[in-house]
């Protein structure tokens, strides 16, 4: 959803000044006030029972706020006040005279990108077009001008909603009738009741929504991907600096992906960012979500049976108490007036509890129509993931055991290389690195697959990571002495403890630093060090390499993703060892991310709680 909140801050000098305050006033001052402006969209940014706000973007918004007063040593008042409708809150950006932020669910567009500063993406813009339930799946143009051709479509006036349901209509000849709507929720509550109603919303609100048991059905072929979505600010107000600080900060890193999985949850919030990637990977990720839909659905289904059931409960106990009444009556009652209105009340309960009968069959019917096409898309899933799962095993017990053998064989092979000349041990050298690249590529296919499948076995223990990264070291010195690159691991001190698996550690710890030597230039350095932050401590790798891009960011820890920049000594890449590296980190109870100006090298960061 494409609404936002205004944030405007002024300061005072004994008294509040009337005049707009620059970011460099209130370092002056050492004080200023905000006022924020709102139009509320769960789970962004809304109130509870009893008043108080929350949301993802409430909490970000906080968290920056926390970030600005503890770096610059100031102090920011803040109040909250909810504007009347969304079209209004771009005119208070623009004509407000003290600076102003908006922080709710923001699309960058280039009209909106002349008026306002934006920030670093805080998380995917997928717009999901939607229908009703029973339309059929629409994969092409000429499915949508059979199936929906003059449908209305809801929609959200000024939204990049109305901009796709446009660029939707102009492409494939449409005639859809607009109705306007204020949010989200009323464009999937109007598809999920009417069969000849379109529309596109977030995919957040989607995935909430599907939840909730309505029966709206999400076309892939037609979602529209964005930038992602943002936060904006005056840029002449000089409030930039400290924007882009926030986003690069620590503290974002820590909080941002905790706040936004505690509103969606872990499982979509991967979908979501996965869904959001390149189209390298959006066959697996669509089948994840697609799993992902049945289960809900499923539990949706499941849930109405029961409410089903209770209903039926309740009739009975109904009718059995009505029986109760008509007899007592019957025994009581002695005149006939007494008994035909007697009968006459029955007459009437009975018609209701028939009306009320009817409406359960009409409920079980719709229900069943339900059943068949969550079967129909269960047994689509289960052919697709039997097509995974055979691939799987034939890399597991077919390709393996070759590989194996030839490796042998090249070993063998390599104890003639003294009476070969220059081209012939060229042809080996090269003979013998393909074939390592392939069993690496095995090898980390089926570590990925026991991931997934959580056939691991780990064994935590208290470790001290020092020791770990130092015997890693060691192991890759040859690898670096063959690019001639230095290891700089002099800022590694002892005394980092944490509770891990010290074999997964040492995993992790191999796959970053083989990466870090992949990608150096000859004659670099890499620096290896530990840190403490607050309650963790940190281990980095820094290289001195070609630095990762803003694009390449959003698909770093992505299985099977290769990035634009290429190893510097003709390795290879299997484009998993850095998913791996997530996986093992994250089930450990730490964390792990990247810092990287394009251009001038890379640093990864990981962290594990003390102890």
């Amino acid at each position: 959803m494409k609404k936002l909140i205004i944030i405007s801050l002024f300061y005072c000098m004994g008294a509040w000044s009337l005049h707009a305050q620059s970011f460099q006033e209130v370092l002056e001052e050492g004080s200023g006030k905000l006022k924020v402006y709102y139009y509320p969209i769960e789970p962004f940014i809304y109130q509870d029972e009893i008043g108080n706000l929350l949301g993802i973007e409430k909490e970000m918004m906080d968290s920056y706020l926390r970030f600005v007063e503890k770096k610059y040593s100031i102090k920011l008042f803040v109040e909250w006040e909810q504007v009347p409708t969304f079209d209004s809150v771009f005119e208070y950006v623009k004509k407000s005279k003290i600076p102003a932020f908006g922080v709710s669910v923001i699309s960058k567009t280039d009209e909106r990108s002349k008026l306002v500063g934006f920030s670093y993406s805080y998380m995917p813009d997928v717009s999901v077009f939607i229908t009703h339930l029973s339309v059929p799946f629409l994969d092409n143009g000429t499915s949508l001008k059979n199936h929906i051709d003059g449908y209305e479509a809801a929609t959200i006036s000024s939204t990049t909603y109305k901009t796709d349901l446009d660029e939707l209509s102009r492409s494939h000849d449409l005639h859809l009738n607009y109705v306007d709507v204020p949010n989200d929720e009323d464009i999937i509550r109007l598809v999920s009741r009417n069969r000849e109603m379109v529309g596109y919303v977030g995919l957040p609100f989607y995935v909430i929504e599907i939840g909730k048991g309505n029966p709206v059905k999400r076309h892939s072929k037609f979602q529209v991907k964005r930038d992602g979505y943002r936060f904006i600010y005056q840029r002449e107000r000089g409030w930039e600096e400290s924007v882009k600080n926030y986003f690069e900060s620590y503290l974002y890193r820590a909080e941002a992906d905790k706040i936004i999985r505690r509103y969606l949850g872990n499982d979509y919030s991967e979908l979501i960012w996965g869904l959001a990637g390149d189209n390298v990977s959006d066959r697996a990720d669509e089948i994840a979500f697609l799993n992902k839909e049945k289960e809900i659905q499923s539990q949706s289904l499941m849930a109405s049976e029961r409410q089903k059931e209770l209903q039926w409960t309740i009739i009975i106990s109904v009718s059995i108490s009505l029986v109760f009444v008509v007899v007592l009556v019957i025994l009581l009652v002695r005149s006939n007036k007494i008994r035909e209105r007697d009968n006459l009340l029955l007459t009437e309960k009975g018609d209701q509890l028939q009306e009320l009968l009817a409406e359960l069959n009409r409920s079980k019917d719709e229900l069943s129509h339900q059943r068949l096409l969550l079967q129909k898309k269960n047994k689509e899933l289960t052919h697709l993931n039997k097509q995974k799962d055979d691939l799987i095993g034939i890399v597991a017990h077919d390709l393996k055991s070759p590989i194996n053998q030839m490796n042998g064989l090249i070993t063998i092979l390599g104890f003639k290389s003294e009476k070969w000349d220059k081209e012939e041990i060229d042809i080996f050298e090269k003979l013998e690195s393909s074939n390592l690249h392939l069993k690496e590529l095995v090898e980390r296919i089926l570590d990925l697959e026991s991931i997934q499948k959580k056939s691991l076995n780990y064994k935590f223990s208290t470790v001290d990571m020092a020791d770990t990264l130092k015997e890693t070291i060691s192991e890759f010195e040859e690898k670096a002495q063959s690019k001639n690159i230095s290891i700089d691991f002099s800022r590694v001190t002892n005394g980092k403890s944490v509770m891990v698996d010290s074999f997964f550690l040492k995993q992790v710890f191999e796959n970053l630093l083989s990466n870090a030597l992949k990608f150096s230039p000859f004659k670099s350095q890499v620096f290896v060090g530990t840190e403490s932050h607050h309650e963790y401590h940190h281990v980095y790798i820094e290289d001195q390499g070609p630095g990762i891009s803003e694009k390449d960011k959003m698909k770093l820890f992505t299985k099977y993703m290769t990035l634009s920049a290429k190893p510097t000594g003709d390795e290879s890449s299997t484009g998993l060892g850095l998913s791996i590296v997530k996986k093992y980190v994250e089930e450990m109870n730490g964390s792990v991310w990247c810092e990287s100006e394009f251009g001038k090298g890379a640093k990864f960061i990981v962290a594990f709680p003390k102890i």
